[in-house]
């Protein structure tokens, strides 16, 4: 379409000049939809039916705007439960990439997934308990880990557990032998 016939169109469509009509195909770059549209909302163009509906859904959009922003701003209890459970995806996450370390002596340790000692202590916390105290008199060493974390407080307690544990251990067995 020739920029003359678009000029005549917006002419018929709007009650403005010719030069009125050049400008605001210029402003639109010369798309004949957008410029009737423009004229709409200026109020320039008499069809009625047309301008109601794009008023409508102009309505509508800012409408859904608003909604999001709301959303965005207060939240909901989605949004409270999404970030619970994002939060406890990390956690999980990072304690499946962790471990507990079971180890005696020199030989090679049993790694066990942060997770399962957790849920095991959790769950079944007399036995694990007794057990991992057990362990320790047995000559078992514990520590913990990964990549994510820094275990050295949490190490040196399990080491000072151990050799306490070897100390009541020779201290039973000096008794024993007098």
């Amino acid at each position: 379409m020739e920029r003359n016939e678009m000029i005549e169109i917006i002419i018929a469509k709007a009650n403005i000049n010719r030069e009125e009509a050049i400008e605001v195909l210029e402003q639109f770059n010369w798309d004949v939809v957008d410029s009737i549209i423009y004229l709409e909302r200026q109020g320039k163009v008499e069809n009625n039916e047309t301008t109601t509906i794009i008023e409508v859904k102009e309505e509508y959009q800012e409408k859904q705007e608003n909604n999001k922003n709301k959303e965005e701003n207060y939240g909901g209890i989605g949004a409270i439960i999404g970030k619970i459970f994002k939060g406890m995806g990390k956690v999980i996450k990072k304690a499946n990439e962790n471990f507990f370390e079971i180890r005696k002596d020199n030989e090679k340790p049993m790694r066990i997934s942060l997770i399962i000692a957790i849920l095991l202590l959790i769950f079944l916390s007399v036995p694990t308990i007794i057990l991992l105290v057990l362990g320790l008199f047995c000559g078992y060493r514990y520590s913990l880990s990964g990549s994510y974390m820094k275990y050295d407080g949490v190490n040196d307690v399990f080491e000072k557990a151990s050799e306490s544990a070897d100390n009541i251990k020779r201290d039973f067995k000096e008794g024993y032998e007098k």
